[in-house]
């Protein structure tokens, strides 16, 4: 940027000494580009309420911190003891060593790395990094040993110790002891929930006794630390099993899977009505009505022993709405070539129809002048030529129809509020028209 200003000065003087008569030149304006804005640096003066100049100089200095921490994980295996940031009140860069020798440790790497050496603090810790990590080895080694639990852990080298993190505390500590172990001194066991200590640290099944007498497995997680974020959407289903199972139209029973729920759940049975309540007594799921929940198929979490008559896939439930938030539908997008495909997380009502020719029009499905939001049984086959809107469900697809086709879609007319996070992820212009369940005999 300098040697470009410098030339641009260079041919003004060229210029003036070539004028005749000394007349000054005509000179046209040369723009000099501005230095490129650092997104990141706009993101960390914003959070931290510096200026981009302070957030800039600061940003500069992360290639040496990380090349300093990796020189001291390598030669000072002894004595460092970490290395983190600090923001505020004042940017720092704290190293720990064990022992009280740190500053002489340190004295070699800042000649190395001169530009660090007016901000390093050095703070004295007990352990060595090594050893905190041998001794989390140490004690991951001795919970399994144990009864299966859910349990999380780490090194915290702010605080210079390992933690594990376990639903009640004190029934971990004495199945330890019980079974003739020790956790190294450096380990310390705290509460996921230190305001809800359950009575115990595993998972169970429930029974329940259902409507029509028949017994309800309901069986429930050991409380966790919370991890898992895919979405499993459906229908709560209770099987000829008295298993509680989610089924998506595109899967089979047998493949759907059976809810490990949470370990404060339980289950209400009201006259014909199965409901699923949450720890706070609030109706999560009712058997025969769609749901949608968070959670995944495996994890850190453990499962309880399940009984025989409930065969897997099993999903560990993450997170859960109450049925009053679930009852607000969602928007989902998928690109198609160059058009948006948007589709309901459910169906729209059957409150009337729209007639007329499927277009795409600005990367926009339209029929008689409205956005069309698909409902979730459906879905575009871009392979054919023209695009094809297929139905797939209960182990079948059927082609419906393709663009350009004249077509009779129920519903009902939709806007903005109808939805979660519509906004966000509708870009197409409206009116909008909600599609009602489809089948193939439509």
């Amino acid at each position: 940027m300098k040697f470009g200003r410098k030339l641009i000065l260079l041919l003004i003087v060229l210029l003036a000494a070539c004028a005749p008569g000394g007349a000054e030149p005509e000179l046209a304006e040369t723009a000099v580009p501005a230095e490129e804005a650092n997104p990141d640096a706009a993101a960390y003066a914003e959070d931290l309420g510096v200026s981009l100049e302070e957030a800039n100089e600061r940003l500069a200095l992360q290639d040496s911190i990380g090349e300093l921490q990796a020189e001291l994980l390598a030669n000072e295996v002894d004595s460092f003891a970490g290395l983190w940031l600090e923001h505020e009140p004042a940017y720092k860069v704290v190293v720990a060593f064990a022992g009280e020798d740190g500053a002489e440790v340190i004295r070699p790497y800042l000649q190395t790395y001169p530009a660090l050496a007016d901000i390093i603090e050095i703070r004295t810790a007990q352990y060595t990094l090594a050893e905190l990590e041998t001794a989390q080895q140490e004690a991951f080694n001795i919970v399994e040993q144990l009864e299966p639990m859910s349990i999380a852990g780490g090194v915290d080298v702010k605080e210079n110790r390992v933690y594990l993190t376990v639903a009640n505390p004190e029934l971990f500590l004495q199945a330890v002891a019980d079974a003739g172990l020790a956790l190294p001194p450096m380990v310390v066991v705290e509460p996921i929930d230190p305001d809800n200590i359950p009575e115990s640290n595993a998972g169970g099944v429930d029974e329940y006794t259902g409507p029509n007498g028949q017994t309800i497995q309901f069986p429930r997680q050991a409380l966790a630390v919370a991890g898992m974020d895919a979405l499993l959407e459906g229908t709560l289903i209770l099987d000829n099993s008295g298993c509680l199972r989610v089924q998506h139209e595109s899967v089979p029973l047998s493949e759907a899977p059976v809810i490990i729920w949470h370990y404060d759940f339980s289950l209400e049975i009201d006259g014909e009505e199965i409901i699923v309540l949450n720890g706070e007594g609030e109706p999560v799921g009712r058997v025969g009505e769609w749901t949608r929940m968070g959670g995944g198929e495996s994890g850190t979490v453990i499962e309880p022993e399940m009984p025989e008559a409930c065969p897997g896939p099993y999903w560990i439930l993450g997170s859960i709405e109450t049925l009053a938030e679930q009852a607000i539908p969602d928007i989902y997008t998928q690109p198609v070539g160059s058009a948006i495909f948007y589709f309901q997380s459910k169906w729209a009502a059957d409150e009337g129809s729209i007639s007329g020719v499927l277009a795409i029009d600005d990367g926009c499905f339209r029929v008689d002048g409205h956005t069309i939001l698909w409902p979730p049984n459906v879905w575009p086959d871009e392979d054919a030529e023209p695009l094809q809107i297929v139905f797939r469900g209960n182990g079948i697809e059927v082609t419906m129809f393709a663009v350009g086709d004249e077509i009779t879609l129920p519903g009902g007319e939709k806007t903005a509020v109808d939805y979660r996070f519509f906004e966000n992820k509708v870009s197409c212009p409206g009116p909008f028209w909600g599609v009602a369940a489809l089948s193939p005999e439509q």
